[in-house]
């Protein structure tokens, strides 16, 4: 019985949603490549890839693409999700947002 509850409390923490927790240094590599960039536009960024990237493709991570091929990709991606939606719901900050947290993590994980 106990073997039986601590598999099902092992199911469903490894289940559970993930948590990113952005640091101090996460928040300066973002404002100084894009000004005015907060942990609450890392945070804005993170979530809005994870609710509208996977509505196309599996989700990437950050690292899979450099700071070039995001500024040229994601503009593409947001326009496929807009149109897919028959209507705009990606805006141009909320794109800035999801740039800021790429390039940022991208940079972050290669060091």
């Amino acid at each position: 019985m106990n073997k039986l509850f601590i598999l099902l409390i092992l199911a469903i923490v490894a289940c559970s949603p993930k948590v990113v927790t952005f640091s101090n240094s996460d928040v300066e590599r973002a404002s100084a490549k894009f000004p005015g960039s907060t942990l609450a536009t890392l945070t804005e960024g993170h979530n809005l890839c994870k609710k509208y990237c996977v509505s196309c493709h599996p989700y990437t991570a950050p690292s899979a693409r450099n700071e070039a091929k995001w500024n040229k990709i994601l503009p593409k991606m947001v326009v496929n999700v807009n149109k897919k939606a028959h209507k705009q719901v990606i805006n141009s900050l909320q794109e800035a947002s999801i740039l800021a947290y790429l390039v940022t993590m991208t940079n972050a994980q290669k060091k």
